[in-house]
Order: structure tokens, then sequence, then C-alpha cells
């Protein structure tokens, strides 16, 4: 390998992992390879841009560059258009790297004939104090076990996705060529644009591929009210992704939407005296819930991790919530402008 990659790394308020991000990336092992880092910010408000500005400073291969319209896909292209690199990697400000991620993308990317490729994501439950990992607690513990589960989040997610050829990379390497034939991301969607772009690869007969040789910690939310506002913002792109480009979505991100619609639907009939037996209907609505309720146990007793009798009993209460607000999500972006 020879020449240099762009790794760009959009930003807004990630003070907490921000420079154990910037140390993964320079601790990257790239053989002959050189590279440069372009950290796009969103205006953060707390102390992104202060330590972003003190790796730039110390780092001649770091800079920080201005997101005035602070959405993800307009930082994205922004970086982009500034990047000097043969590859570029888009990699998440709230993920850190080991340290031969994009050597080896790089390099499955010429064993496949691929023109994307993305490590494995492993997702990790620890707390974040200041710049400080600690062992999680128990809602974080809960939290990562909602988004680590088939049935949290289904099993074509990026947290669960297996090795082999794919439709969607995350945390991606790709070689530049592929943005001057495929386009830049759809800064009309504030989610879900690795969704379009990775859809327009694909259209382009083009091939994106996952490996396991080499692996990220992604660290999400680690309260319940982060992981339910993550859901519900999800769900309301999902709505505004399928106007946009509906061959990007697939039929498990509106599996959340069918549930909702099925209950209200239920409750406004059984309200509404529509139905000639009202006992039935009502059993039907509590049938629809345990049916929920009970898949959520079955999958929480699979559970390896923090396998407690705790979390084996929330867990389907929280599945139930958590598919419930990302179904809401998806209904009121249905219905608002």
């Amino acid at each position: 390998m020879a020449g240099l990659v762009s790794i760009i790394c959009t930003t807004y308020n990630e003070e907490k992992l921000i420079e154990k991000t910037l140390n993964s990336f320079l601790a990257q092992k790239l053989d002959n390879m050189s590279s440069e880092i372009l950290v796009v910010d969103g205006m953060s408000e707390d102390r992104t841009r202060e330590i972003v500005k003190s790796f730039e400073r110390k780092y001649s291969n770091i800079r920080l560059i201005d997101n005035p319209e602070r959405k993800n896909p307009f930082g994205r292209n922004k970086g982009i258009e500034e990047a000097k690199g043969e590859y570029i990697a888009m990699l998440g400000a709230h993920t850190v790297y080991a340290d031969e991620y994009v050597k080896i993308c790089i390099e499955e990317m010429a064993r496949t004939d691929s023109i994307g490729v993305s490590g494995k994501v492993i997702t990790s439950t620890d707390s974040l104090n200041e710049n400080s990992l600690n062992e999680s607690s128990n809602e974080a513990q809960l939290c990562g076990l909602i988004l680590t589960s088939k049935f949290g989040v289904s099993g074509s997610s990026f947290r669960t996705v297996k090795e082999g050829y794919t439709s969607m990379v995350n945390f991606p390497v790709f070689k530049k060529e592929v943005f001057k034939i495929v386009g830049l991301y759809n800064t009309s969607l504030h989610r879900n644009q690795d969704n379009d772009f990775n859809q327009r690869v694909i259209k382009n007969n083009y091939k994106l591929y996952n490996t396991w040789k080499t692996q990220c910690f992604y660290y999400p939310s680690n309260t319940f009210k982060g992981i339910f506002s993550y859901a519900y913002n999800n769900g309301f792109w999902n709505a505004k992704s399928l106007k946009q480009n509906s061959e990007s979505m697939k039929i498990h991100h509106y599996v959340p939407f069918i549930f909702v619609a099925t209950l209200i639907i239920m409750g406004l009939f059984s309200v509404a005296g529509l139905m000639i037996n009202s006992l039935l209907q009502t059993a039907l609505f509590i049938f629809v819930i345990a049916l929920h309720l009970l898949t959520g146990l079955f999958f929480s007793l699979t559970i390896e991790k923090y396998r407690t009798v705790k979390n084996i009993l929330s867990l389907p209460f929280l599945f139930f919530a958590f598919h419930f607000t990302y179904g809401w999500g998806t209904l009121r972006g249905f219905f608002s402008k």
C-alpha cells in the first residue's frame, strides 16, 4: 500500500469521547501510507472544539473544519470536498478503532474487489465519565443489551450484521472515486444518509463488504432517555427516507411502525365499538401486547452478557418501549412536514 488516506470525522458535542477517538486515529498502523485527519465540527457547544484544537496544534495531520449547518451529511460532504487522499475513511466520533482498522479495510477492499469496507462494530456499554471509561451501570448494561439484540434492533442492524458482502457499511473506508460516480451524501436526510448512499453504491454495481478481521468499539447513549430518543428519531427519519429514496429502506425498518399502527387501530376500534364482539377485540389487543412481551422474554433468556434475573425480567418491557417509541416516531414522520 502507498499513498494517503483521509479520515473524516463529523462531530457535535463529543467532549466525552473525542480524545480517545482521535488517539485511535493517530494510532492507525498504515504501513507506508500516511493519513490526514479532518474533524468537521457542527459548532459544538461543549469542549469538543477546544480538545480538537489542542490536537491540531500538536499534530500537523489533524485539521478542524467548521460545519455551520451542523447536520451530519453536510459535515461529511465538507470533509470529502477537502480530502486529498485516494481512500476516504468515514469514521464516527463516538467510536474507538482498532489500530489496524483502516489498513485491514483497505486490504480487504483489494481482496474482495469491493469499493467500500467496514469492520465489525462492537457496542460498548461502558459508562462515560468526563474523559474516562468506567464500569457499566445497570442502566447502561440494559441499553447495550437492547442495541445488540436481534430482537431489539433486528439482525440487519450495523451492530448485528454478519461478515461478508453486504448492502450496508458503517464506519467504512471507501475508494475516493466512488464519490465522483455515485455523488455525495444526501443533505436532506439528517439520518439514514448511510442507507441512501450505500444503496446508490450497490445500484451502480459496486460491492460493499463487512470484515471481522478488525473491529471498532461503538459507544451509544447509555441512558434510557438517550436510546428512546435515538429510537424515535430513527423512526421519524425512516418515514422521510421512504419518500426520498424508497429503495434504500428495508421492511425491517417499518416493523415497529406496523406494530404501533396495529395497536392504535385495535384500540380505536375497541373504543368506538366497531367490533361486534368487544370482548374479542379486547382479547386480541391484549394478545398482541402479550405476544411481544413473550417474544422479548425469549430473547432475554438467550443473553449471555450481563445475565441477571433483573436484566432478564426488565428487557421484555424495555424492548416493548423501544419498539413503540421507534414506531411512534415513524408515524409522526409520515404526518409531519
